[in-house]
């Protein structure tokens, strides 16, 4: 098992509810992995998310991002040092608001 096949069948399990974690692949599901990430996964994910991918992957990854809660904008804006404004889904009311 590589170190990255480690590090992914570490992710909590409910975020890859529809994926075989053992068949995912860092590089071509990179996507998928970090906005899982972003929108749902707890503190460790996020720890084993930064172990994975660098800095530009995640931040290209979370400014267009079409769905986030205000709350997790406001997060990885702090933590990823840019501006609310600056993600794609800034602005924009959930589906499920009113």
């Amino acid at each position: 098992m590589t170190e990255n096949e480690r590090i992914i069948s570490q992710f909590t399990g409910g975020l890859f509810w529809n994926f075989d974690k053992s068949k995912l692949d860092y590089k071509k599901h990179k996507d998928m992995i970090i906005e899982r990430i972003i929108e749902a996964g707890l503190e460790n994910d996020e720890i084993l998310m930064w172990k994975l991918y660098n800095y530009d992957d995640i931040k290209n990854v979370a400014i267009n991002m079409e769905n986030l809660e205000e709350e997790k904008i406001i997060y990885m804006s702090f933590v990823l040092h840019i501006e609310k404004e600056a993600f794609k889904c800034y602005g924009k009311k959930m589906w499920y608001q009113k």
